[in-house]
């Protein structure tokens, strides 16, 4: 098989599976997100912010109670896979815009450090409210939220790189 079919097939299964995983996620019906805000009005995931402390993360579950709690835990699962079908989606991108080698690398690491950071955080988010409200961990969730600012830059890091190939693609034209 050719390297161009398995990028293609590559992109096509990684946006097959964010969008199951947003569906499960923001499904205006019956979605995670969407029977959160109906707990508490205005509800945003910790996991959504640049940095928080455990303090933010234990308001937001005593917010929502216990079935918060456990539609946050499914949330973060969902998560896992949406972080996969992203890191193919973002792979695939990086290797069809990217022809110019160090940026092309910077993408690459961007991505790479971005889904370890994000599977680390959703573990990290796992552990710290497991046993919630009876066992508090605060080490894992203010770790959590430091590992949210890295998986935000490492984001920011890699959409730079490819406006930046996407404009340097389109100068040369």
């Amino acid at each position: 098989m050719k390297p161009e079919t398995l990028w293609l097939l590559t992109g096509i299964a990684g946006t097959l599976c964010v969008l199951v995983c947003l569906f499960c996620m923001m499904n205006k019906k019956n979605g995670l997100l969407t029977r959160l805000n109906g707990l508490q009005q205005g509800f945003a995931m910790p996991d959504l912010r640049f940095h928080y402390k455990a303090d933010a993360l234990y308001t937001t579950l005593d917010a929502v109670g216990e079935e918060g709690k456990r539609l946050m835990l499914r949330f973060w699962c969902v998560d896992l896979a949406l972080i996969c079908g992203m890191f193919a989606m973002m792979a695939t991108v990086t290797n069809n815009i990217a022809t110019i080698p160090w940026i092309a690398a910077v993408m690459l690491w961007a991505n790479i450090l971005r889904a370890a950071a994000d599977v680390l955080e959703d573990v990290l988010l796992l552990i710290a409210c497991a046993g919630y409200p009876a066992k508090k961990r605060p080490i894992p969730a203010n770790m959590a939220g430091v590992v949210t600012a890295v998986k935000w830059v490492a984001a920011v890091a890699w959409v730079a790189g490819m406006f930046l190939s996407l404009f340097l693609r389109g100068w040369s034209l």
